[in-house]
């Protein structure tokens, strides 16, 4: 029937005037109206589900037999049924279609009209009874880039020193950390957003200057010499590498990458599983402030690699289970096996099997649902509360909460498609 239908387009084609519609339908009742819009092109137009769909074929007089099959199935995929027949019909009504291509200027204007994702400043700033505050870097005379473990985030302010404190009442007394574990786990949250170069929670500001922390497992590659670079208020003479990094999409994908970062060290690290702490700045480079070894506490068990992964993707907002398993697979075979640390993939593999074990993290699992913590309640709850089961209605929540809500509300705006994990 496919060869009758392909006459009466042939015939069509031969014998309409330029400029001119004739509408169609097939055996199941689909209207198509076609038109020549010149000799050498011609326009299907379907109304599926109230929106006009278009095909258009353009053709030479060689080419015209494989425009006109070409069009056929083209239409079968659009109303997902074989076309039996078709047959010039007398009349069409398109009266209650909207225009495709109207929709996709709509979408388009959406897009550019797109609302300003939250400012997260106020939150950055709340005063809440008690802050857990960690040192990440010395600024210069006594400012300090620092965590808030309670609000988790980043930001910068003047400290007493470069240890954790305890702020309280204006007062402040050292901070003794029981298990790094709990600090590990909350710093894995920091990503950066690879499609805006950011991220929300741990972008600040220096001398009108933005400075960006995150984590990230890299590998080093290769040594390409000293540069200078002027940065956090100083000139910085600095080593540049070469090295790989893993990012990370929304959909599962893991994809190996090069990239250049900044730090003081002159001499490779390959094959090691690290973790870097890094700040990417306005001009775009990435300088190195700190690593965590991760395969040599993965091996002590102070802190595992599927911790670190399960926190890391926490960002994602993704409950799918086998997301996470395939990230972790992928990067075992692609990273880990061949790294220094081979020896870790048996283990990585049986944690994995028992996640809800393994991962201190995880609340709960469901058929091939996982319900994740928030790092941040998790640290609370072993900190803080000194307790294995995680508190799910503690003073924190609310900080918690609100978080969540602002990290959910950016997801919704695109944020976080991509990350380095």
């Amino acid at each position: 029937m496919k060869e009758e239908s392909y006459q009466l387009l042939e015939y069509i084609i031969e014998h309409s005037l330029e400029g001119t519609f004739t509408a169609l339908e097939t055996s199941n009742g689909t209207q198509i109206v076609l038109a020549k819009e010149d000799p050498h092109t011609l326009t299907a137009i379907l109304c599926i589900n109230g929106i006009a769909k278009r095909i258009t074929k353009r053709f030479t007089r060689t080419t015209v037999h494989k425009a006109i099959y070409e069009l056929i199935d083209e239409i079968e995929d659009i109303i997902s049924q074989p076309i039996e027949e078709l047959k010039i019909s007398q009349r069409v009504s398109f009266g209650n279609c909207i225009d495709e291509r109207g929709e996709e200027e709509k979408s388009k204007r959406r897009k550019r009209e797109r609302p300003k994702p939250p400012s997260i400043d106020e939150y950055k700033r709340i005063e809440i009874p008690q802050k857990h505050i960690i040192p990440l870097l010395h600024l210069g005379e006594k400012k300090y880039l620092y965590l808030t473990l309670e609000l988790g985030v980043i930001d910068i302010m003047e400290l007493p020193s470069s240890s954790p404190i305890i702020v309280e009442r204006n007062q402040v007394t050292p901070y003794k950390i029981r298990e790094m574990r709990t600090v590990y786990n909350v710093l894995s949250l920091f990503k950066l957003d690879r499609f805006n170069t950011s991220n929300p929670f741990s972008t600040t500001s220096l001398n009108g200057k933005s400075l960006t922390f995150f984590t990230a497992l890299y590998n080093d590659v290769e040594l390409l010499g000293q540069t200078s670079v002027s940065m956090l208020q100083r000139n910085l003479k600095l080593v540049k590498h070469k090295v790989n990094m893993f990012s990370v999409s929304k959909k599962g994908s893991l994809h190996t990458e090069e990239v250049e970062i900044l730090n003081n060290k002159n001499s490779l690290d390959r094959n090691n599983v690290k973790v870097g702490l890094f700040l990417g700045s306005d001009g775009n480079n990435i300088v190195q402030i700190g690593d965590i070894n991760l395969g040599e506490l993965h091996e002590k068990n102070v802190f595992t690699v599927n911790e670190y992964i399960y926190s890391s993707l926490y960002i994602l907002r993704n409950e799918d289970y086998s997301f996470f398993d395939n990230i972790l697979m992928k990067l075992l075979n692609t990273y880990i096996a061949k790294s220094n640390y081979s020896r870790l993939t048996k283990d990585i593999i049986e944690r994995e099997t028992n996640v809800n074990y393994s991962i201190p993290i995880v609340m709960r699992t469901m058929e091939n649902r996982i319900e994740l913590a928030n790092p941040i309640l998790y640290w609370y709850s072993k900190e803080i509360l000194n307790s294995d089961e995680i508190c799910t209605n503690c003073p924190i929540t609310e900080y918690v909460n609100k978080l969540n809500e602002f990290l959910n509300n950016y997801v919704k705006l695109g944020y976080f498609k991509s990350v380095f994990l």
